[in-house]
C-alpha cells in the first residue's frame, strides 16, 4: 500500500510539474526567432513567367512580426482590426506558362501584401495601438538560380546523360541475388561473433 501511495504522489507531482511548464511556455510573450526558411524573401518585381507578385504580393514565408516587433493579427480575425477580416481571399492560378499570383490571405497571421498598397509585405498588428506595419523581410536578390544550366554542369560532372545517374552516385540502386545482405548479418552479434541473446533481468 505505502508503495502504491508513493507511486501515486509521484505520479501527481509529475503531472502538476508538466501543467506549470505549459502554463508557462503558454504564458510567453517572446516567441522563437525565426529562421531564414522561416522568414525567406520577397519578389521586388515579377519575374518572367509571374504576374501581380510585386512587392512581396507573392511572399508565401512564415514571418509573423512587424519591425518593430508586434505580432501580427490573423487576417481571419476581427480584433483588435476589423479591416483583416473583410479581405477575401485569393487562389494563386496557373494560365498557360504565366504564374498568376493571388493574395496570400487565410487562417494566419503571416506577413503578406494583399493588395499591394505598400513597398514590401505587411500585417494588421495585434496593437490596438497601431494598425499596419511593414514586416522585417530581406528582398530577394536579383539573380536568379539558372537551374537548366545547374543541371546541365552538374550531369556534366557526375557523368549522367539521363536521370537514371544512382548507380554513379551510390553504386547502385537494384538488389539481385548476388548483392543480398543475408539475413544472419542484420542480427545483432557480439563482439566475439557470437549470436546476441536477451535475457531477462530479474
Amino acid at each position: 500500500m505505502h508503495c502504491s501511495l508513493a507511486m501515486g504522489m509521484l505520479l501527481l507531482l509529475a503531472t502538476e510539474a508538466s501543467a506549470v511548464r505549459i502554463r508557462l511556455d503558454t504564458n510567453r510573450t517572446e516567441d522563437r526567432k525565426p529562421s531564414s526558411f522561416d522568414i525567406s524573401c520577397y519578389m521586388e518585381k515579377d519575374p518572367a513567367g509571374e504576374e501581380g507578385g510585386a512587392k512581396g504580393r507573392s511572399y508565401r514565408g512564415l514571418m509573423t512580426s512587424t519591425v518593430s516587433g508586434r505580432k501580427c493579427q490573423k487576417w481571419s480575425d476581427s480584433k483588435p482590426w476589423k479591416a483583416p477580416s473583410d479581405i477575401k481571399p485569393e487562389a494563386d492560378s496557373t494560365k498557360g506558362d504565366i504564374s498568376k499570383w493571388g493574395n496570400g490571405i487565410g487562417n494566419h497571421n503571416y506577413c503578406r501584401n494583399p493588395d499591394s498598397s505598400m513597398d514590401k509585405p505587411w500585417c494588421y498588428t495585434s496593437d490596438p495601438k497601431k494598425e499596419k506595419e511593414l514586416c522585417e523581410i530581406p528582398k530577394c536578390p536579383e539573380n536568379k538560380r539558372n537551374w537548366k544550366k545547374e543541371v546541365k554542369a552538374l550531369s556534366a560532372e557526375i557523368g549522367s546523360e539521363d536521370c537514371q545517374c544512382a548507380d554513379q552516385l551510390y553504386g547502385s540502386t537494384r538488389t539481385t541475388k548476388d548483392t543480398a545482405v543475408p539475413l544472419a548479418l542484420l542480427t545483432g552479434v557480439t563482439r566475439d561473433g557470437k549470436p546476441c541473446r536477451c535475457t531477462r533481468r530479474r
